[in-house]
């Protein structure tokens, strides 16, 4: 009975105690006129921004001007909603309203469908001027390009894809559609030919229209100078040393700049000097592995001005320092005392200076006294030495890559050589014994390149220095500031001279015609603006175009044409991020394709995109053709000999005209087939041309360009000779100065990133085939990558095919002969050091190439006169000692006897 009632007792204080949650209370009954009055509310304000909608959306209707006769460009909507802002409903947002996330965007899709319509109506209305205006009819892609105006567009357009078929419609479609009057219409190019050559298509694909002829083609530079007449009252004159008709007159320029300030000024010589002989060779990132290009003594590495190889840059440009200061030095002599044991090999260290009795250890360590993550237990090392010096009382100087990188390093070793009775004196015209210094031209060209850039991007000192600091991080510092300090001599002697003569280079023209349009002195006409090969523009154009088109309001529409896998001017001051980052320039801006090519057979468009968008920094695009040819559409021939290229080109153009003579071979208009010979530099071109012309001029069109000037050519036939690996080889060896880096927007880290657009420019001139010519044992690291990739079989042609180099990818396998006889090794060593024994019974797979000997008298130092691109250096033979060309591994074998200039 107790154990009831406690039971009942504890269920008491759960039901009063227990349940915290209260019930909700019962809803109340809906007053029915209340509802009524919400409903009615409801239907009140819907109605009122329906209302309010219409009149909104007819109001950006006519603003617009809907309907069959124009274009909506898309920043109409943007410029709409600045003055009519959209009605807001009373209770929904306007996604519950209208469905669509912002107004912005209902606007745009009211847009895009009336100019679906209009597309729709003026295809029907043109169609015949579409098919008509240029030799093929245009392409769906063509036809979009010429009918859109939105306010920047840019069209990214492949090889032969028709760009300038594509600027001549768009000016024959504005002008029959009432869009523009034939001078109200601009276009523009990157050079003469091609200004002239639109000029000269629209006056012939358009003659019909009245007043065509009032249509303006430019250059940018000719646009220039008369937007500053007009602004001005005074036509500039372009300095002479910058003039089109004085091909490299700005280097020269430059060279004696510096010549005139070396002679005026004592402390820019000596910066000058040194850094012509010490400091114009990088040394490349300290967490990246170095490159050896060297071999020498067991090493490979990085020859110095002395002659030995050093087993790093750093290393190298100390060693130099040490030549040039007259400073004898010896490289990794091992150690005066014995330090071999079971767990550490003999000390070789890095320098030592006899005279007093001094070493010197450089140690790759950042300013926290890391190494490399790369060179594994170095520190290690580093505590060893150090511990050996100190036990065996030797006096020990450290130098560190940091310590090199800031400046540091360079004064302290001088002051630790006096201290030890060593006294350094800078001796610039010392003969190197090694190698050479960087050459005068090339350096001159390389402070005119920068300053291109510099001018263009509109850089000040402050812009500059704040770039070196971000540069600095894990760049040479030291360098970069010298390299800065020269420059802004350099430059401010150059802008003396051209304002002491009255004169403005083309920079000036770009900038101040730029800043003559953007200050209203310059009105500009010009309703339809069309840019062609914009690939090749630099900032200061962006800088004039987009001053044009914003000029005018609403703005003018802007056209632009180029393709960023054809940029190759960067030598000119050109950027290639002018079309990578277009939407980021332009306000409003659209992007359209032409991947439609009339050119190359697909295989060929198939292989040479692919090549080119290995650089993932480069437009996507799929290309196809109209082209349908289906024979093989590349080849490549390789030789024991460099100078076995041009007979065997010979054998084959005489076997074409032979085909063609017999009607074997047809060309594709009239009775000569066309064949272009490419190089990548001038003196590619073959001694045989002119002969070659002559003699097969009844049935065969031939001619040479450098791969630079083929752009915008094309051929039946493309014979790309010299394709080898090497410093003047293609890709060339040649890197950008990394000081360029300072002003450049964006850098362009790739590698050989310039060099292979080139290399897709010179595959993509060919309308049959193209053709590439080799050495065996040097092949292009190109050749090789189209080999892996795509198949491409070098053909040897006097020797025998060799294997690509399984480590690198880059190289091919040839024999050398070492001290246990011969082994396989890389082509490209010392920079890859893959080597493997033959197999027993294997063939010699490479032929040496015979040396070409020099009989005109010459010294160390001179110009080699065989390749006329290296330089004599005395070389060490069996028979004793000899001049040889710097370019040995490049492929030239001359040699001469050492002989002395008086």
């Amino acid at each position: 009975m107790e154990f009831l009632i406690v039971i009942g007792l504890l269920w008491l204080i759960g039901t009063i105690f227990g349940n915290k949650t209260p019930k909700a209370p019962p809803t109340p009954p809906v007053d029915p006129k209340v509802a009524e009055e919400a409903r009615a509310n409801a239907a009140r304000w819907q109605a009122a921004f329906d209302a309010a909608y219409r009149e909104w959306i007819d109001a950006a209707t006519r603003y617009a001007g809907t309907g069959s006769v124009r274009w909506i460009p898309k920043g109409t909507a943007s410029r709409f909603l600045a003055s009519n802002p959209a009605p807001k409903h009373q209770t929904k947002s306007w996604k519950q309203a209208v469905g669509d996330d912002s107004p912005l965007t209902t606007l745009r899709n009211q847009f895009d469908k009336a100019n679906t319509q209009h597309t729709i109506l003026v295809r029907l209305k043109r169609g015949d001027f579409f098919a008509k205006v240029e030799k093929n009819p245009l392409t769906d892609e063509q036809i979009h390009a010429c009918i859109c105006m939105d306010d920047a567009v840019m069209v990214v357009a492949a090889a032969g894809s028709g760009k300038t078929s594509t600027m001549v419609a768009k000016t024959g479609y504005a002008l029959h559609q009432g869009l523009a009057t034939p001078d109200q219409i601009l276009l523009l190019a990157f050079n003469k030919a091609t200004a002239e050559e639109v000029g000269q298509r629209i006056a012939q694909q358009l003659k019909g229209v009245p007043q065509v002829e009032k249509v303006r083609s430019n250059t940018f530079h000719a646009f220039g100078i008369d937007v500053i007449a007009k602004a001005t009252g005074k036509k500039p004159a372009l300095a002479p040393w910058v003039d089109p008709s004085n091909p490299g007159g700005d280097v020269r320029e430059v060279g004696d700049i510096i010549r005139t300030l070396s002679e005026q000024d004592k402390t820019f010589k000596r910066d000058w000097d040194l850094f012509r002989v010490v400091y114009a060779r990088d040394v490349g990132k300290w967490n990246e592995p170095d490159v050896p290009d060297a071999y020498g003594n067991g090493v490979r590495g990085f020859r110095t001005a002395r002659g030995e190889v050093v087993k790093s840059k750093e290393e190298r440009t100390i060693a130099d320092w040490l030549f040039y200061n007259g400073v004898n030095y010896v490289y990794e002599q091992p150690y005066e005392h014995d330090t071999a044991t079971t767990h550490h090999r003999q000390y070789f260290p890095d320098f030592y200076y006899p005279e007093g009795k001094l070493y010197h250890e450089h140690f790759a360590l950042n300013e926290k006294g890391q190494a490399p993550k790369h060179f594994g237990d170095y520190l290690e090392g580093v505590r060893w030495k150090r511990k050996i010096h100190k036990e065996k009382g030797t006096a020990l100087f450290e130098t560190t890559s940091h310590g090199l990188k800031t400046g540091e390093a360079i004064p302290a070793l001088e002051q630790a050589l006096i201290k030890a009775g060593i006294q350094p004196v800078f001796d610039p015209n010392k003969e190197a014994t090694g190698l050479a210094p960087v050459h005068e031209q090339d350096l001159a060209r390389s402070f005119r390149v920068f300053q291109q850039h510099v001018k263009n991007n509109g850089l000040t000192h402050r812009n500059l220095v704040d770039a070196l600091a971000e540069q600095s991080e894990d760049g040479f510092g030291a360098r970069l500031r010298m390299y800065l300090a020269i420059y802004e001599r350099i430059a401010a002697e150059w802008e003396r001279r051209l304002k002491s003569g009255g004169f403005i280079d083309f920079e000036d023209m770009l900038i101040l015609a730029a800043g003559h349009v953007e200050s209203g002195a310059y009105k500009s006409p010009y309703t339809l603006i069309l840019a062609d090969e914009f690939q090749d523009s630099s900032r200061a154009r962006i800088r004039l175009l987009k001053a044009l088109s914003g000029q005018a309001s609403p703005p003018a529409h802007l056209c632009v044409v180029g393709d960023d896998w054809q940029g190759i001017n960067r030598f000119a001051g050109s950027d290639i991020t002018v079309m990578t980052e277009f939407e980021k320039t332009f306000e409003h801006a659209t992007r359209l394709s032409l991947t439609t090519t009339f050119r190359c057979p697909q295989s060929l468009c198939d292989v040479s995109s692919q090549f080119v968008q290995a650089n993932p920094a480069q437009i996507k695009k799929k290309v196809k053709t109209t082209n349908p040819l289906t024979k093989t559409p590349m080849l490549a021939y390789g030789f024991a000999d460099q100078a076995n290229i041009a007979p065997y080109v010979e054998k084959q153009l005489a076997h074409m005209h032979e085909l063609l003579v017999d009607g074997k071979l047809t060309p594709a208009k009239g009775t000569r087939m066309t064949v272009m010979l490419l190089g990548r530099y001038r003196n590619d071109e073959p001694a045989g041309l002119k002969a070659w012309q002559r003699q097969f001029a009844e049935r065969l069109s031939i001619e040479y360009r450098t791969a630079h000037g083929s752009k915008g050519l094309e051929a039946e036939y493309v014979f790309v000779l010299n394709v080898v690996q090497g410093t003047m080889g293609f890709p060339s060896q040649i890197q950008d100065d990394p000081a360029l880096q300072l002003a450049m927007p964006v850098p362009d880290p790739y590698p050989f990133a310039e060099e292979r657009r080139l290399f897709y420019v010179a595959m993509t001139r060919a309308r049959k085939q193209v053709r590439f010519y080799t050495v065996l044992c040097q092949p292009s690291q190109f050749l090789v990558e189209l080999g892996k990739k795509n198949g491409l079989e070098i053909q040897p042609i006097d020797g025998e095919a060799l294997e690509a180099c399984p480590k690198c990818s880059a190289g091919v396998l040839t024999q050398r002969d070492g001290r246990y006889g011969p082994f396989l090794s890389c082509s490209r060593f010392p920079a890859c050091d893959y080597k493997r024994n033959i197999e027993d019974g294997a063939t010699r797979r490479t032929q040496p190439a015979t040396s070409q000997r020099i009989t005109t008298p010459v010294s160390a130092g001179d110009r080699c006169p065989i390749c006329k691109k290296g330089n004599l250096q005395q070389r060490n033979g069996s028979n004793g000692p000899f001049l040889g060309c710097s370019r040995y591994r490049d492929g030239c074998r001359a040699t001469a006897n050492l002989t002395v200039r008086h």
